[in-house]
């Protein structure tokens, strides 16, 4: 009674003692048992295809179950029809194929419950799904609640991942309580910021609204600075110019895809040029970045986003001296995959973090995204200033080691076959 399994990570089968068949569903044309493994509590409960399974004896006694059952049901309905004599029973057994009882305990359990027609039953989640969802749930306080989908393998939360909604601060790193110190805030009257009289809107935008009143929409182009009002300004959290401040209102799901892992996908329509969320990580030095990013290109991922808008290479005052590193602390960004023909943006944002060297990053759609669509960005070159091919030696030999590393499975049209975050 075993079940094998090829892992990714070592080329090495591994065998799992099934101790109890609980359940059967069919999908695709594919029959899943849900199993219970001996020696582990039911949180490790998983949906496998059958044909992974070498336990006939406990698929028939299974299926030996199902059939009391299903004759148990047959038997309630036919007792509680107004008919009064019930008429014999003569159960043909090919009705316990799949579909069939399926069919009639979905029937039965569809008078008790009024989400059984229109969505699948928390059951036909797989305990590892539930345990993600629970984990979100736990620690996700910045937008709706995110669920997750993983019909490909078992996988659940990533191992040493803790999901954050605001940044931790690494060492010599300062914290934002010390940038609120120098922030100056707006006087606006009634606390209604408008563009002509709002000092946050005319410093840097000269005085236009940085959003739409009516959509929320951002109205400047990418690879400009928002300059949202902050905590010294007379206006409430509900200002136009506070968006981003007001946390992610999108819904959206972490789902598992077979040939590149998690990703985010919709599960409602997302209108153009909406604030998605914020980059969050663990803020640390370029020096403690540098440290990461060569064991990161090892076995080629990395998280790391440089805070680098205002570094043009010429101005010391701007140089880049922190970055973003969502490794193993992040938001649900974590997940975000790279894209060659993204649907993402990414825009620089001042509010509360006073210091331009460490301001947010922040994510836009960059079109309308539908409903059940993956949502991208580009990670080789966040603002759009560099060539990604620049990072590599003239003789190619980097070259090749990244491209093989990297490899990009986006699949779009203008993919370039490989990424590199700079």
């Amino acid at each position: 009674m075993v079940y094998q399994e090829m892992t990714e990570t070592l080329s090495v089968e591994e065998e799992y003692e099934v101790e109890k068949i609980i359940e059967k569903k069919e999908e695709n044309g594919i029959v899943y048992y849900l199993l219970k493994w001996k020696g582990y509590d039911d949180i490790h409960n998983t949906w496998e295809p059958s044909h992974h399974l070498d336990c006939p004896e406990l698929v028939k006694q299974f299926n030996r179950e199902q059939r009391v059952k299903f004759i148990k049901i047959i038997k309630e309905n036919v007792s509680s029809s107004n008919s009064p004599k019930p008429p014999k029973i003569l159960v043909d057994f090919h009705f316990f194929h799949l579909n069939v009882w399926n069919r009639v305990f979905i029937r039965k359990n569809s008078t008790k419950s009024k989400n059984c027609a229109t969505k699948p039953s928390a059951r036909s989640k797989t305990a590892n799904e539930l345990a993600f969802e629970n984990f979100l749930a736990t620690y996700s306080h910045d937008g709706p609640p995110i669920s997750v989908i993983n019909d490909v393998d078992d996988q659940g939360v990533p191992p040493d991942f803790k999901y954050v909604d605001h940044y931790i601060y690494g060492e010599g790193v300062p914290c934002q309580e010390e940038q609120v110190e120098t922030l100056v805030g707006c006087d606006c009257l009634d606390g209604i910021c408008k563009g002509s009289k709002c000092k946050c809107l005319k410093e840097l935008n000269g005085g236009k609204l940085n959003y739409s009143r009516e959509t929320s929409q951002v109205k400047i182009a990418p690879r400009h600075i928002i300059l949202e009002c902050n905590s010294k300004c007379s206006c409430g959290i509900n200002c136009i110019n506070r968006i981003s401040q007001q946390g992610r209102k999108v819904h959206l799901s972490i789902k598992r895809f077979a040939e590149k892992g998690w990703g985010v996908i919709a599960t409602k329509r997302i209108d153009a040029n909406m604030f998605i969320t914020y980059y969050y990580g663990e803020i640390i030095t370029s020096a403690e970045a540098d440290l990461r990013g060569s064991k990161y290109d090892e076995v080629g991922r990395t998280y790391l986003f440089d805070l680098d808008f205002c570094d043009d290479g010429t101005n010391e005052n701007s140089k880049c001296l922190y970055t973003i590193d969502a490794w193993r602390y992040g938001n649900i960004s974590h997940f975000f995959n790279h894209s060659c023909d993204p649907n993402l943006v990414v825009y620089p944002i001042l509010n509360d973090n006073g210091d331009i060297r460490l301001h947010h990053i922040a994510f836009f759609s960059n079109r309308v995204i539908e409903k059940g669509e993956e949502l991208t960005f580009n990670y080789t070159g966040s603002f759009e200033r560099h060539d990604a091919d620049n990072v590599f030696e003239s003789d190619g030999s980097f070259r090749l080691e990244i491209m093989d590393k990297y490899k990009c499975k986006c699949g779009s049209k203008h993919c370039r076959g490989y990424f590199h975050a700079i």
